[in-house]
């Protein structure tokens, strides 16, 4: 299918290119529908700002052509102020309230024209505690079945080991093994791939001894083998923006690993399509 031919069919899924007549015709064969979400952020000197956002919103529409679902707008902002780098402009963030109070607010309006499962859609880790309260609180406030669902790379890693070479080189963390890969894929002309390069975490100075950052993650090291959380800004941790190794990547691998996460999505979507669900509460908030 040539790049025209594709955006066709797309649009036959994106609520955003929809009359509502096309999104009532939805409603008349799906409860359903799934919701982007990503992060406008810098990835190291080769990955474009919006890499989250174009894997989230890849993961969604490949896997509503096969479960038959529509897909909400693409939200292309998260929560990544830890990504906020002092000479490395660029990244775009959100506060935590904000983004609860925007996802929410899209989850009620979706809930009030008739959808009943709502399925959030992250391709950015760090968004996924501000939408473990989203899907939370549409629960408890409308009946409704909200997912927080992982569209990133963090965690589909460990389902795609065999597809991987670096496995001690953080493949699924930020610009990585299998980011840089995805990217490859899905927006193959925005990879600077000659700029890629090795970049693992380094301790930030001020942590005790007997300390391990052995992740890419804004949050988590080791201390004596156990695991703590604490609040790193990123440029404590990685000097280039990237805590993986992105000279692994390849288009190849992105269309497997992607194409493995996809049917795994369309499958689990399939499955709660079929749950009954009953709505004790449509209206919008400012409605009453």
């Amino acid at each position: 299918m040539n790049t025209e031919d594709k955006n066709t069919e797309n649009r036959k899924y994106r609520i955003f290119d929809m009359t509502w007549l096309e999104v009532k015709e939805w409603l008349q064969k799906t409860d359903t529908v799934l919701v982007p979400i990503g992060s406008t952020e810098q990835h190291g000197p080769h990955l474009p700002m919006g890499i989250d956002s174009f894997a989230a919103y890849h993961v969604c529409i490949e896997a509503a052509k096969q479960a038959q679902v529509p897909v909400a707008p693409l939200i292309p902002v998260g929560f990544s102020c830890f990504h906020m780098r002092p000479n490395e402009p660029g990244t775009i963030t959100v506060r935590d309230e904000t983004l609860f109070n925007m996802m929410y607010d899209i989850g009620r309006s979706l809930i009030y024209h008739g959808f009943k499962k709502i399925i959030y859609a992250t391709g950015h880790t760090s968004n996924a505690p501000t939408m473990d309260r989203v899907v939370r609180a549409i629960k408890y406030d409308t009946g409704a079945i909200a997912i927080n669902y992982a569209a990133d790379t963090e965690v589909f890693a460990e389902l795609c080991g065999d597809l991987i070479d670096g496995k001690d080189q953080l493949p699924g963390w930020h610009a990585g093994e299998i980011e840089t890969s995805g990217a490859m894929l899905f927006c193959p002309d925005l990879v600077r791939f000659e700029r890629a390069k090795l970049s693992l975490p380094q301790n930030p100075d001020w942590l005790p001894e007997g300390s391990a950052k052995k992740s890419g993650s804004g949050f988590q090291f080791y201390y004596k083998g156990y695991p703590v959380r604490a609040a790193f800004d990123q440029y404590e941790y990685s000097e280039a923006g990237v805590a993986g190794n992105p000279l692994l990547a390849s288009k190849e691998k992105g269309e497997k690993i992607y194409a493995r996460m996809i049917e795994l999505f369309a499958d689990f979507i399939r499955g709660l399509k079929e749950v009954p669900v009953e709505i004790k509460k449509r209206e919008f908030p400012e409605m009453v």
